[in-house]
């Protein structure tokens, strides 16, 4: 398959899945061939003249655009925060802190690489708002190969403990307790990213209530 674009390429997701899909139907030809000769392939042939029929058509024309500041306001580029809390943290470390970076922002989150062990948490905790996060190696190009860690992590009120060794996304619904975390093993660096469905991070800890609206951000 040629790595070069044809001028009919197209980058949207659907036509992605329409290709796997028409190869799919081309592998169904294959097989039909084999078995059953010349009816059955042109019986196969179908689903494909259905499947290119679908195609989603190119877009319009790339547009020129206007010269203006009334959205400036929807951008965030400060996401730099000093030197780590660490030395288990290659600094410096990214943040998004929502609503206070952002006014009317619904999310914020964080991102740090871990390169040595440590527990990351002693307490459990829960949220008001839903959370995720993120487990993945942070060697590029293949954040998900190059994930080699051992994670000890507990969740509810009975402290159900899971040991996380491959790359993973963790839901943690609203009102679930979780943690401590332990980053039992780590023989390659983890980006760890965990992203709070609320304008600012907060959280009800067993020793208290913290709320962090606004963290000053490093040149």
């Amino acid at each position: 398959m040629s790595a070069i674009p044809s001028d009919n390429y197209d980058p949207t997701r659907r036509a992605f899945f329409m290709d796997v899909a028409a190869g799919a139907a081309g592998i169904a030809v294959a097989s039909a061939v084999a078995q059953l000769g010349a009816p059955a392939a042109a019986m196969a042939q179908e689903p494909q003249k259905e499947l290119e029929g679908m195609r989603v058509p190119n877009g319009p024309p790339w547009p020129t655009g206007t010269t203006g500041t009334k959205y400036d306001h929807l951008f965030c580029t400060t996401l730099k925060e000093g030197r780590s809390f660490t030395p288990a943290v290659a600094g410096p470390q990214a943040y998004f802190r929502g609503a206070g970076d952002l006014p009317g922002a619904g999310i914020n989150m964080g991102w740090q690489m871990f390169v040595k062990p440590i527990r990351l948490e002693l307490q459990s905790h829960h949220h008001d708002v839903d959370e995720y996060i993120f487990f993945l190696g942070a060697q590029l190009p293949d954040l998900t190969a190059n994930f080699d860690a051992e994670i000890e992590i507990f969740l509810g009120d009975e402290y159900e403990r899971h040991v996380i060794t491959k790359p993973t996304v963790l839901f943690i619904p609203r009102g679930m307790e979780h943690n401590p975390l332990d980053i039992k093993r780590l023989d390659k660096p983890m980006l760890f990213s965990a992203l709070h469905c609320a304008p600012y991070f907060n959280a009800v800890y067993q020793t208290g209530y913290i709320q962090l609206p606004k963290i000053p951000k490093a040149e």
